[in-house]
């Protein structure tokens, strides 16, 4: 199911519904919760459901095993072997026909045979993000971070959390699975903030991404020949698959509040960012400090020599570039972003510092993730070629024009919310305001999501992750 489904308003008021009749009982709404999951996540391919409990069963017997041993071998043989079959089931599913593909295309080129078959392999949504979530939870405790749970429908629904479970974010069991073990408890504060993060999430996804993606489908067009196209097609990217996942992220955040859970922030306002570092300190935030907490530092971080440093950047880029998906332009993307953080880690301490400076900074930093989406949103380093080619033709036409003024209508939309978040230092920015002009913001939010429903034929984009 998908929050976009015409089934899940019904969905989610029943289990809200049945949910808050068992408040006395916080282990019963945790079964509610888990069954209530499976479905969600089950409405979409039954047969899938069954990697999400194995995954589950895994992690969970994974974890009891590492913290009853005492031999520090045996402790870490365990890890190993529960994050090599959940890391196996993920390389499978989404990198195993990549691979095979790759290895066939250099066989043949050097005038061999191909060595494989490329076989039919659906990709389970979500595999990514609740994989991910599993291996950590084994990570933090063997590192003696966390405690295993012991209760297995506690762990279950942490795993299956119907919000977050196919697109995140990525939750820490310290974080979220110890609000399992207790009773939850929703204010009229809570309630109101639920609602304007639906209300914010929807807008972002239907009012802005939603609205932008039939214009950057033809952009990226692979038979377009305007340069113009590049340009603004990537430009209206940026703004897409921000709006896109912010807008995931945020309804998921308001409907986990419904439930009285409170999940992780995903993002800072990552496009006032003003070095690429910062950017990745507010862009995609649980995975990037899951890249930076479970790969980049145990590589060595920024502990060992500077040129060692840079191939620890540069490793943990370019994985967490194929993490997205099995392309070679997901692992360009990585790639480009890696070199920028060792620029960045080069160049940056030498910098002249000072506010009349942040403004270059801010325009350097937003052209370097610019070029990154553009190499994310091309289907092939093919597309990428032929679309860099165009830059050659840079005639203009109408449609330019229009696409164009929606870049900056949809551009100022979504700034103008941001700032004022910053502007109040409140993430619940329009909630600050007095009444009448929150609910005027609302009103005009929600008219326009309602009047664009009609566009909304994209899934959201991180499902295909």
């Amino acid at each position: 199911m998908s929050f976009l489904a015409s089934a899940f308003p019904l969905f989610l008021v029943i289990t809200l519904a049945v949910y808050w009749l068992a408040h006395r009982h916080f282990s019963l709404q945790n079964t509610i919760l888990l069954v209530a999951s499976y479905v969600f996540y089950g409405w979409w391919d039954w047969r899938f459901l069954s990697l999400v409990i194995a995954s589950t069963a895994i992690a969970y017997g994974a974890g009891l095993a590492i913290a009853a041993t005492a031999d520090n071998g045996r402790r870490l043989a365990i890890l190993w072997a529960g994050n090599g079959v959940l890391l196996g089931t993920l390389f499978f599913f989404k990198y195993f026909n990549f691979f095979v593909s790759s290895a066939n295309h250099v066989l043949v080129h050097a005038g061999f045979p191909p060595s494989g078959a490329v076989i039919e392999i659906i990709l389970p949504i979500g595999i990514s993000f609740y994989t991910f979530q599993a291996i950590s939870y084994l990570i933090d405790i063997f590192r003696g971070d966390a405690e295993p749970e012991l209760n297995p429908i506690n762990f279950a629904v942490f795993k299956a959390f119907f919000p977050q479970l196919v697109a995140g974010p990525i939750e820490r069991s310290g974080h979220l699975l110890k609000q399992f073990r207790q009773k939850r408890i929703v204010t009229p504060t809570d309630i109101r903030r639920a609602l304007w993060l639906l209300c914010y999430g929807y807008f972002l996804k239907i009012g802005i991404a939603d609205v932008a993606a039939p214009v950057v489908n033809t952009a990226f067009s692979a038979t377009q020949p305007f340069g113009w196209w590049t340009i603004i097609g990537t430009m209206l990217f940026t703004i897409q698959i921000y709006a896109d996942f912010h807008g995931y992220s945020t309804i998921a955040k308001g409907i986990a509040l419904l439930f009285g859970f409170d999940l992780v922030w995903n993002f800072r306002h990552p496009y006032f960012s003003a070095s690429i570092s910062d950017f990745w300190h507010r862009w995609h935030i649980s995975l990037s400090s899951w890249l930076r907490d479970y790969l980049y530092i145990p590589l060595g971080g920024n502990r060992v020599g500077r040129l060692r440093n840079y191939v620890n950047l540069m490793t943990t880029m370019m994985l967490g570039g194929l993490w997205h998906g099995a392309n070679w332009t997901f692992l360009a993307w990585g790639t480009l972003h890696g070199v920028a953080l060792c620029v960045n880690r080069a160049v940056g301490p030498h910098c002249p510092s000072g506010s009349m400076w942040r403004p270059a900074y801010w325009l350097l930093t937003l052209a370097t993730v610019m070029a990154g989406w553009f190499l994310f949103r091309c289907q092939s380093l093919a597309d990428v070629v032929g679309m860099l080619s165009a830059l050659g033709n840079m005639e203009w036409v109408p449609a330019h024009a229009a696409a164009l003024k929606l870049l900056l209508v949809l551009a100022l939309q979504m700034m103008a919310l941001e700032l004022l978040e910053v502007v109040r230092r409140d993430r619940f920015g329009v909630l600050s305001l007095p009444a009448w002009p929150a609910a005027a913001i609302m009103a005009v939010m929600f008219l326009i999501a309602f009047a664009t429903t009609g566009t909304r034929d994209e899934q959201f984009i991180y499902f295909q992750f």
